[in-house]
């Protein structure tokens, strides 16, 4: 009973304290802007030219898998950060003082996650009953047929990434923005590994299972059915519909879906038996510590030699008066400032934590860029970008994540001098990261390409250093920047190509819109950090 009481409360007080950030509430509104895209028939369930009418059990139906895919991917990012904050904060020392097992503290966060991703599920369930009462096709609410979707196909997906987002934390080297990327790779490849092998113990999100299944109803009740299944926009013409009964949730038809229950839980195991407590002596060696660590001893050392120099009495507390001081004002060769050493080192503290391999890679991409013929150097982009997205997803939080911000802020003119060195390091990476395709593209007197070459690079470390400077954190970008280029560049998708690599992209449109974009994001970057400064 005891440790029931011990869970409640720890998930309890965590998920109080994430609901009552500002980032909750911009979930919650995209969380809205997905539900509108489903109600508005911009992202459907469909079965070739097949959609079911939208009574209880298919607009549920529709939403719950929704939920499952879509909310799955983002969701992970969402709630990965419970154990690292209480790292930051020290919070997770204190709790290492108290009788609180591994276990407890492991299983408490991964039912913090999940009430959380419950929280986003609950909501899109209310906007699945708002959906069929805007369709019109069918006005009678039926509950249990609404929410069986949501309790069998989408909860035991969300609690099996609450539990892989804990594990992931108490893991070092999947702790950061790797573990960010790699989670993103394991998503694609279970997703396609169990549609492509029809294996059921990889199909975490549930579509194959829904597929066999739909597909069976369909072909027995629908001759002209030729196979498929889509969600989101498939491009084809939902020209049939179909009455949808909704499945019968019998123990046995459920059972695979629950299985992922006992993955959920098993990843706890796991997570519990990984976890270090918040041992430093297992989280750094000595004489390994960051250059913000040795900056802030360095500061404790010069504040205990000053309070050792003052008089015998005023270190005491005694009233010895302090001699008045006086300032000397710095003369103009001291302020003079020097933009080449700042962006040095900026470039610096970018690469300064990269390893030998990294950088092989990046020479290998660099080579690889050159020697493709010249109509397939633009397309080298999207690979070449995705390698330095690490060290674009520090910009604009190294201040907060470093606790380095005391010194940054308080240096002469940090706006117009540092925050403009540490943006135009991200354009450097991006300029050399591309600088192979940019070559072939001049090469090839491909100008339009080049144009949009140069936004492209402008674009990404902007978004970089905006999402970085508002959220305090790499996570957000990491998460946008992997999703988009995936969606985007990936598969071509001429609206969301942000990097400009199709000759479709290439539009004067598309390429004014990103320019706008760019310089929109900017601005919002140099508002949030005059709002740090000030703040």
């Amino acid at each position: 009973m005891r440790t029931v009481r011990v869970l409640y409360h720890l998930a309890r007080a965590d998920f109080l304290e994430r609901i009552r950030r500002y980032s909750f509430l911009v979930t919650l509104i995209a969380t809205v802007y997905l539900a509108y895209t489903v109600i508005a028939g911009d992202m459907t369930l469909s079965l070739g030219k097949f959609r079911g009418v939208y009574n209880s059990a298919w607009v549920g139906l529709q939403m719950a898998m929704t939920v499952a895919v879509f909310v799955s991917l983002v969701g992970f990012y969402v709630v990965k950060n419970t154990v690292d904050r209480d790292l930051q904060t020290r919070v997770g020392q204190i709790l290492a003082a108290t009788p609180l097992s591994k276990l407890d503290y492991v299983l408490g966060k991964a039912l913090s996650n999940f009430a959380v991703l419950a929280v986003i599920a609950a909501l899109l369930a209310v906007f699945a009953a708002l959906g069929q009462i805007w369709a019109g096709e069918d006005l009678t609410l039926h509950p249990w047929a609404l929410l069986a979707p949501f309790v069998f196909l989408a909860l035991p997906t969300l609690a099996y990434v609450a539990a892989l987002a804990v594990l992931f934390e108490v893991i070092p080297w999947l702790r950061g923005g790797f573990g960010n990327i790699v989670y993103f790779i394991l998503f694609i490849f279970m997703m396609v590994f169990g549609l492509e092998t029809h294996h059921a113990f990889f199909d975490f999100t549930g579509i194959e299972w829904l597929e066999v299944r739909l597909e069976t109803w369909l072909y027995a009740h629908a001759t002209a059915y030729a196979g498929g299944l889509s969600i989101g926009n498939s491009g084809v013409p939902l020209t049939e519909r179909f009455l949808w009964p909704g499945f019968d949730w019998q123990l046995n038809m459920a059972s695979m879906r629950l299985y992922w229950l006992a993955v959920a839980l098993t990843l706890v195991l796991l997570a519990a038996a990984l976890f270090d407590r918040f041992d430093p002596a297992r989280r750094s060696s000595p004489g390994r510590a960051g250059a913000s660590e040795r900056l802030r001893n360095w500061w404790r050392r010069r504040k205990a030699a000053a309070l050792t120099a003052q008089p015998h009495g005023a270190a005491n507390g005694g009233t010895t008066p302090k001699p008045f001081a006086h300032l000397t004002p710095l003369n103009a060769a001291a302020v003079k400032f020097r933009s080449a050493p700042v962006l040095a080192a900026e470039l610096r503290l970018m690469f300064k934590s990269q390893r030998w391999w990294w950088y092989l890679v990046a020479a290998g991409l660099l080579i690889s860029s050159v020697a493709v013929p010249a109509e397939k150097a633009r397309g080298m982009l999207p690979w070449l970008w995705i390698w330095p997205a690490l060290l674009w997803s520090a910009m604009g939080t190294r201040e907060a994540r470093q606790q380095t911000g005391e010194f940054i802020f308080s240096a002469a003119h940090p706006l117009r001098r540092q925050f403009p060195a540490a943006w135009l390091a991200g354009v450097a990476v991006a300029l050399l990261m591309g600088a192979g395709a940019a070559l072939r593209m001049l090469i090839a007197q491909d100008w339009m390409g080049l144009v949009g070459f140069a936004i492209a690079a402008t674009f990404i470390p902007t978004l970089a250093i905006a999402l970085g400077v508002w959220s305090g954190t790499g996570k957000l970008f990491e998460a946008v920047y992997v999703i988009w280029w995936y969606i985007g560049p990936i598969h071509h998708d001429r609206k969301l190509d942000f990097m400009l690599a199709s000759a479709q992209s290439l539009s004067p449109a598309t390429l004014r819109f990103y320019l706008a974009a760019t310089v929109a994001l900017f601005a919002l970057a140099l508002l949030g950090r005059r709002r740090q400064l000030h703040g």
